[in-house]
């Protein structure tokens, strides 16, 4: 493959965005188009100022002896002596930009080899399937009973070029903290010192005079997280640093997105843990509904800013159906959420094998719910009185809300989508102590299989080899089964089925066909229904938003399963 232009990465791009997916060729380009070799003679230059500011401090060194046998008093010797001093620490400045710019330019350089690497291997894929470019290539799979295949093919090389981006993100997001500090400053101090203020200190500030908004953290209710913060952001650890500049992407989203940004639970990430987050889109200590969202799978507090989308939309949501009620909606990382690792911050081998383990059952969500208890405990005392607080959660996040509730959580309402199980902690929804069954809410997409006991069984049987263990309900019970007792929401999917046959060509296998069949219909349908965002959009965003402002009768419900 000579590129994202070639023939066939223009097929296989367009065969992703027929099916609803992004196009992997715009990433592969982003990648590609890079300017290293810019970048790296940039800092060629740099590196010999390094050396011009060691040579000089040394000569200054060296001189300070000589005059100070003329001076009859210690200042002049002092003042040479800081003037060594700053050319130094404007040095070593100089160094750490040369070093994180150095990693800069091998990450990136390496980014590129293994974004063609990837282009090319999706292309020979696809071409061992038979398909000839430049064809239509979903046109061709539907024809071939080969859409379960390309798909395959067109959602690995998504995630592997989303990787590498994400890595070129990071290396290039510890380069920009590195720069923002300035070599000039120590020597612009020996002759002006700058006042300075203690790191998160709070200095009284007016709203925007056109929105009427009070900038991020504001109402100082997260004053400490905020001064954790703003340490971790000029940490040298890349667990510490990388989650900080994650999290503080989601505070400018945030605030972008709702006006006023709160950051509410921050603890640092580690080699052994990805740390803990959550921000609130709008004013927790004013709302009149507070909302509580922990997400799905493989998401981290360094991706948080992608979880902000879903809170705004669902706080705009609120907020256009009850223009009188004042919400704020808090995207909740609070815990190390199974298969974080793949996306997150860097860990320990032991440590990234026991979060990819943790997707086999309700443990990681149960330990997430204990968080969970707490930190609510501390929101409802920031929040009004009278504020309503609406627990939910997708998919294993509507397992870890559904658990903190099992375990004392004071949510007036439930809101459980796309969920693969309540946890082990429930069987009904009249188990949740302090809550009837008429506030357990669930939303589960009949073609979404990771709702269904297919998700059960295949947990359970993995868990065979690493436990040795086995459960019919690795995850809890299905809450949107009438037997659990919740409202079930009358919702459909916004997006359409996918219809695939395959055929393997094997004698007699009408039997191997149908089960090739079944696998690649689910795979499709995973990729299509199981998405935050296809559980927030439509009518089934709706009905979210109509719960979140207690409208219960707006909300269409239907028996369970």
């Amino acid at each position: 493959m000579t590129g994202p232009g070639s023939p066939a990465a223009v097929a296989i791009g367009q065969a992703a965005v027929a099916m609803g997916l992004p196009n992997p060729m715009e990433v592969a380009d982003e990648i590609l188009q890079v300017e290293v070799d810019a970048l790296q003679e940039w800092f060629t230059v740099a590196a010999r100022i390094r050396v011009l500011l060691w040579q000089g401090a040394e000569r200054i060194a060296d001189a300070i002896p000589v005059l100070a046998a003329g001076w009859s008093r210690p200042e002049p010797h002092a003042a040479i002596g800081r003037q060594r001093e700053a050319g130094l620490a404007g040095r070593d400045i100089i160094s750490r930009q040369v070093d994180a710019a150095d990693e800069a330019v091998a990450t990136l350089r390496q980014s590129r080899v293994l974004a063609d690497s990837e282009l090319s291997a999706a292309e020979s894929a696809a071409l061992g399937l038979g398909w000839i470019p430049p064809e239509d290539l979903l046109g061709w799979a539907i024809g071939h009973q080969a859409l379960g295949p390309v798909a395959g093919i067109v959602g690995t090389l998504q995630q592997r070029l989303n990787d590498l981006l994400a890595r070129n993100t990071d290396v290039l997001n510890v380069l920009a903290m590195t720069l923002r500090s300035d070599p000039g400053d120590p020597i612009e101090q020996l002759v002006a010192p700058r006042p300075t203020t203690a790191v998160g200190s709070m200095i009284p500030v007016d709203p925007d005079p056109r929105t009427g908004a009070v900038p991020v953290g504001a109402t100082g209710i997260d004053a400490d997280n905020l001064s954790r913060l703003t340490a971790d952001l000029q940490s040298t650890d890349i667990a510490v640093l990388a989650m900080a500049l994650g999290v503080q992407q989601g505070l400018q989203e945030a605030a972008e997105q709702g006006g006023v940004a709160q950051l509410l639970v921050y603890e640092s990430a580690n080699s052994t843990s990805q740390g803990r987050a959550a921000i609130s889109v709008g004013d927790v200590t004013t709302a009149d509904n507070v909302a509580v969202f922990a997400p799905g799978v493989s998401s981290a507090p360094v991706t948080i800013a992608q979880g902000i989308a879903g809170a705004a939309g669902i706080r705009d949501e609120s907020q256009r159906q009850a223009p009188g009620d004042r919400t704020a909606v808090v995207a909740w990382y609070g815990y190390d959420i199974p298969l974080s690792a793949i996306g997150g911050v860097p860990q320990t081998p032991l440590a990234t094998t026991k979060n990819l383990v943790a997707a086999l059952d309700d443990g990681a969500a149960r330990d997430g719910g204990a968080l969970m208890v707490d930190d609510l405990a501390r929101f409802r005392q920031w929040a009004p009185d009278t504020a309503r607080f609406i627990g939910m959660g997708f998919s294993m996040g509507s397992t870890t809300v559904s658990a903190a509730a099992a375990q004392g959580a004071e949510f007036d309402d439930l809101i459980l989508l796309g969920s693969p199980g309540a946890s082990t902690q429930v069987e009904t929804a009249g188990d949740y102590p302090g809550m009837s069954a008429e506030h357990v809410h669930a939303l589960s997409y009949d073609n979404d299989p990771i709702t269904t006991a297919e998700t059960d069984l295949l947990a359970g049987g993995a868990n065979i080899v690493p436990r040795f263990t086995m459960s019919d309900e690795p995850f809890g019970p299905d809450p949107a089964n009438q037997d659990f007792g919740a409202q079930v929401i009358d919702t459909t999917s916004n997006n359409p089925d996918l219809s695939i046959s395959v055929n393997t060509g094997a004698v007699g296998g009408f039997l191997t066909d149908a089960l090739a069949s079944k696998l690649a219909g689910d795979v499709g349908d995973l990729m299509i229904h199981h998405q935050e965002s296809n559980y927030l959009s439509g009518r089934s965003l709706e009905a979210v938003a109509a719960l979140v402002n207690g409208r219960y009768s707006e909300v269409p419900i239907k028996p369970g399963r």
